[in-house]
């Protein structure tokens, strides 16, 4: 029973997700379309590199406008993530309240002990799932830039290039909490990265490419 306290999180965290879908559908598409865009963008800013007169930065202005409006990108879109980040916290806070999650086994794990506290007691399967969390986590943010390869226009900007150990770093920030923080939270973890990956994957290929 108490195992199935822990699947009854993962259903949670799956309902939750698709909830919010039509939301992150609109956010992702928009979001796809801007790194579409960024090269385009870098050479409009080149261009107007060091030129800090009114007329100029007017014209850069409307050079981006124009790019925005060419590509159908709209600012507001990539901001409805946002939106869903009070459900996702919420959410997050919930599952830290379910006590009886604490004391519950999964997979031979004991969800109210950390993975930390476990592997320097010589419990090292521990570190399996703290390995997942940090596969499955990397994986989540990187997928948006493995999925726009896909397409021959698309070409690596300055930005995204940046971003890469801003990605490792935060992964990295992930395992940590995933080490120090009760079993239980590792488990939620691993949940909502596939699902990002799942629902990356889907607005890709039915809301991007088709169009």
């Amino acid at each position: 029973a108490l195992g199935n306290v822990a699947w009854g999180v993962v259903g949670m965290t799956i309902f939750i997700n698709i909830l919010i879908l039509p939301v992150m559908i609109k956010s992702t598409v928009s979001t796809q379309k801007m790194q579409m865009i960024q090269p385009e963008m870098e050479k409009i800013q080149r261009k107007y590199a060091g030129r800090k007169d009114q007329a100029s930065q007017m014209r850069q202005s409307a050079e981006i406008q124009a790019l925005y409006k060419k590509h159908d990108v709209s600012m507001l879109g990539s901001f409805a993530t946002f939106l869903t980040l009070p459900i996702m916290l919420a959410m997050w806070q919930a599952v830290q309240r379910i006590k009886i999650l604490y004391t519950s086994t999964l997979f031979g794990l004991e969800l109210g002990l950390t993975p930390m506290s476990q592997i320097t007691s010589g419990k090292w399967y521990y570190i399996i799932i703290v390995i997942i969390v940090g596969l499955t986590q990397y994986l989540a943010i990187e997928i948006n830039n493995i999925m726009l390869k896909r397409n021959p226009r698309y070409k690596v900007s300055k930005q995204q290039q940046q971003m890469k150990s801003m990605n490792i770093m935060m992964t990295v920030m992930i395992v940590w909490f995933a080490l120090s923080m009760p079993t239980a939270m590792s488990l939620y973890w691993i949940t909502t990265s596939l699902i990002t990956v799942a629902r990356t994957i889907y607005i890709q290929i039915y809301h991007v490419e088709k169009k």
